[in-house]
């Protein structure tokens, strides 16, 4: 991957964690202002409402749906995080891959081939010098 869309990965995925963050800070002020609200008297419990049982199961699957939207945007926003995670480690391994110096090649075709040939037959003569003797 390029460091432009290394970039532009992190860019969307810390644009969707934090997304995802103002939604789980609107559900939880939702359910506070619900909880005032019952305060007042309002309470599905309280007998003096019309159809008190209907309001307690209104508010029970509000409250179950309220539940389960807070989950799904946890979950989201725990995926969001892992994402940030592989990133960061994917940019730390590209920066210290880039720090490693490469071998040049010019280095490998400096070779001096009359050296070698020399060093060669030094080598071969004291081998067959010493298997002679």
């Amino acid at each position: 991957m390029s460091n432009q869309a290394l970039y532009e990965k992190l860019d969307q995925t810390t644009e969707q964690l934090s997304v995802r963050l103002a939604q789980l800070i609107k559900l939880s002020a939702l359910e506070n202002a619900d909880d005032n609200d019952d305060d007042d008297g309002n309470s599905p419990n309280n007998a003096n409402n019309n159809g008190g049982a209907l309001t307690s199961e209104t508010d029970i699957s509000v409250a179950t749906s309220g539940v389960m939207l807070v989950n799904s945007q946890t979950t989201q926003l725990i995926k969001g995080i892992q994402d940030l995670l592989l990133l960061t480690r994917s940019i730390r391994e590209k920066w210290i891959l880039n720090q490693i110096p490469e071998k040049l090649n010019a280095e490998s075709t400096n070779i001096d081939n009359e050296e070698l040939e020399a060093l060669l037959d030094s080598c071969m003569a004291e081998i067959i010098g010493e298997s002679t003797i």
